[in-house]
């Protein structure tokens, strides 16, 4: 049990570096809500989401999973410099598949833009978002070796520049110059540009360039089954949007856009800082004796602090948004709760793909995403010409739950955790109930409100105390934290 301790303590103390990041970059981003609603119509906003969503696509098809392929190979070698070369290899591979997919991509912004918005008057929008798009993919694979160098306060500072770079220059166009959506795709392309030029001279001081045609092979070989699994993912996350500018409207794009970005906060919070450190990590922890168990209590951990952050959004988020967004995105808070538990599901497959990974049989990641696609398209054909938004969101949820248990009956097929279900199940009905309570609370002042459904949502870990949820050792390590930071207040 100490040896996990200390593995949960390497992975706190990154993920807090990089949560700390993440926290500060999200809540300035969420600071500028009132900003960017105020000279953004919905119109404008969902005009901005339908851009970003194909700049996505983009990407998948240009990085042709070998990003993804990076950190797996990357650990496959023992030899220093067969690990560079891994990295060398990626680098200019995607430069290179940058340099002849990007000017097909500018000669086809109009046609893309019929094809999106039915009308070609956006391509110049495109052009800017593709060439965006292009610098930060290969920006990608040096901030995949910071990550692996577990430089996680560089990889921070260079995060948080870039966005101080970038959310400057979106309030001086949008503000001063009235620029709009193109205001925000130049500020987006001026300040990847600025961090690209510094990832890629830190990585090359580092990491001699040389080529292997092998490596190449295998990487690709890995990744590009991922590459299906991303489309599928983008289909889960985004594809409604496409749906629902054709099946509704571009209002309510942006105001669907704005409910999943709330939606997808703990994704960024917690799940991505996480992410830099575990999915190194998890091909170290593998190799020790207890590993199966380990993997089952930090799933454990994760869950508890995902349901717990999750339970305090969905209780207060209706007010939040009342005070931070202008009238006309108001009806967006009623999606958020559905959407937060969708991407509970979502985080959750992160630990449990682990077996397909170990056995790299990433064909089935791939199988999952384009079967939940397929649910997810089916279910918005369906439900969103009758409920618009709440269709939408009710099939985000069923095929993010569809993805999860796939990818868990494969993963536990080709490396069984046995995960300690009865601790998750009470997690789940003291989160529910507290939802429900929270829910009875309305009180006419927004800040009474969020204050008093926080309370509620604070009694999560006090509730889960009662039904004996944590265990001995757990209670023990609590209690030796708890007096070490009393001891050092008192100095």
């Amino acid at each position: 049990m100490h040896g996990m301790f200390q593995q949960l303590k390497s992975i706190v103390k990154h993920t807090s570096i990089y949560g700390i990041g993440d926290l500060l970059s999200r809540a300035i981003a969420f600071v500028l809500i009132p900003f960017y609603t105020h000279y953004l119509s919905t119109e404008e906003y969902g005009t901005l989401e339908l851009l970003d969503l194909t700049g996505y696509v983009v990407a998948m098809i240009l990085a042709t999973g070998i990003a993804e392929a990076v950190l797996r190979y990357y650990y496959n070698y023992d030899d220093e410099i067969k690990r560079k070369q891994v990295i060398s290899t990626a680098i200019i591979a995607l430069w290179a598949n940058c340099l002849v997919g990007v000017p097909i991509l500018l000669l086809l912004a109009g046609s893309i833009s019929r094809l999106v918005f039915e009308s070609p008057e956006y391509y110049r929008l495109f052009q800017i978002m593709f060439i965006s798009t292009a610098v930060g993919l290969t920006n990608e694979v040096p901030r995949i070796y910071l990550r692996i160098q577990k430089k996680s306060v560089l990889y921070v500072a260079v995060s948080m520049a870039r966005l101080v770079i970038n959310l400057t220059l979106n309030i001086v166009f949008i503000a001063k110059f009235k620029m709009g959506v193109s205001g925000v795709l130049y500020g987006g392309l001026i300040s990847v540009i600025v961090a690209g030029v510094f990832l890629t001279l830190y990585t090359l001081r580092r990491i001699p360039l040389s080529f292997s045609i092998i490596i190449l092979k295998e990487m690709i070989v890995y990744g590009l089954p991922m590459v299906g699994n991303w489309v599928g993912m983008f289909v889960l996350h985004f594809g409604n949007r496409f749906l629902l500018q054709r099946l509704t409207s571009l209002s309510e794009v942006g105001i669907f856009g704005l409910a999943y970005k709330f939606g997808m906060v703990l994704n960024f919070l917690v799940l991505t800082p996480f992410l830099n450190i575990w999915r190194p990590k998890q091909f170290e922890i593998v190799e020790e004796p207890d590993a199966k168990n380990v993997f089952a209590t930090f799933f454990t951990y994760f869950c508890f602090v995902v349901v717990f952050l999750g339970l305090g959004l969905s209780t207060i988020i209706e007010d939040v948004i009342r005070v931070m967004a202008d009238p006309q995105y108001h009806a967006a808070y009623q999606y958020v709760p559905v959407l937060v538990l969708a991407n509970i599901f979502f985080m959750a497959y992160w630990f449990t793909q682990l077996g397909i990974l170990l056995e790299k049989k990433t064909k089935y990641l791939g199988l999952a995403a384009i079967l939940s696609a397929l649910i997810n398209i089916g279910g918005n054909l369906l439900l969103i010409p009758r409920y618009g938004a709440w269709g939408a969101t009710v099939t985000t949820l069923v095929s993010f739950v569809f993805f999860f248990a796939f990818t868990t009956y494969y993963g536990q097929k080709f490396y069984a955790i046995p995960y300690q279900l009865g601790r998750l199940i009470k997690m789940a009905g003291t989160a529910a109930g507290l939802y429900i309570i929270a829910g009875a609370i309305n009180p006419e002042s927004a800040a009474v409100s969020i204050s008093l459904k926080a309370l509620v949502a604070l009694c999560f870990p006090l509730v889960l105390y009662g039904l004996r949820f944590y265990s001995p050792e757990e209670l023990a390590k609590l209690h030796e934290l708890a007096k070490g930071l009393v001891g050092r207040l008192k100095r």
